[in-house]
């Protein structure tokens, strides 16, 4: 069930809460540092902390600016609308895509903190556990054929729904591991949108097909070790065209 929260300035939206802490902490690092409930970071272009309640993993992420505007205002965006704000509208998508049964994190809080026109964001989703990008496995092994056509079919499945992935890339896509069975997951849904399905509109598809392709292209070009071939995305696309023709 969702609850919003307000507190001060702070806007607060709660699905699944955590088993510690109140609503205004859980979208702090601070808060989980200070409970030793830290278990992982990823310091990447920016830091993701992995944090646990003890019974779950969460990843708490704070949004920042890229490109020039980054450099400038770093974490500020400009305030037009509670549900216009980066984390909300992510939380937003990823309820209804968790609802559709589609292979997402689950959302847990989105918050924001506002000051006047300016606002902060930070996201709080479930970690989806055993489970690493593509990228990471295609460094040390290769997916087997089944597993490129189960990724083309999980994208065909997205496609089917509406969604527009902004950023469809090698690092976005999860392959899981857990109890013998193997599966893919979608995730990083910032700037991204359900579209209307109109028929014979299928430019933003094709689009987000293309941006895959060229991320495993350029990963071949620049990874001494990274096990990727043509092949693969043919085995991906037979996969993706066959639960598109199953509509």
């Amino acid at each position: 069930m969702l609850t919003d929260h307000q507190i001060a300035n702070q806007y607060i939206r709660v699905q699944a809460p955590p088993l510690i802490g109140s609503p205004e902490l859980w979208l702090q690092p601070e808060f989980w540092q200070g409970e030793n409930a830290v278990v992982g970071q990823s310091t990447g272009r920016n830091t993701v902390w992995f944090v646990s309640d003890g019974e779950r993993e969460y990843v708490l992420r704070h949004y920042y600016r890229g490109g020039l505007p980054g450099k400038l205002l770093t974490d500020q965006f400009v305030f037009t609308g509670l549900e216009k704000t980066r984390s909300m509208a992510e939380f937003n998508l990823l309820a209804t895509l968790y609802d559709l049964g589609l292979p997402v994190p689950k959302p847990i809080a989105a918050g924001v903190q506002r000051s006047g026109f300016i606002y902060r964001a930070n996201l709080l989703i479930e970690r989806v556990m055993n489970a690493n990008d593509v990228f990471q496995v295609l460094r040390t092994e290769p997916l087997t054929a089944n597993a490129w056509q189960q990724i083309g079919a999980m994208i065909a499945n997205f496609h089917r729904a509406g969604l527009y992935h902004s950023d469809l890339n090698c690092h976005n896509i999860l392959w899981q591991r857990c109890d013998g069975s193997e599966k893919p997951w979608l995730i990083d849904f910032d700037r991204c949108e359900l579209r209307m399905q109109a028929l014979g509109k299928t430019a933003w598809k094709e689009a987000n097909l293309a941006r895959l392709k060229r991320s495993l292209e350029k990963e071949l070009g620049q990874q001494t070790d990274f096990y990727w071939q043509q092949a693969d995305w043919q085995a991906l696309m037979a996969g993706y065209n066959n639960t598109e023709l199953n509509e």
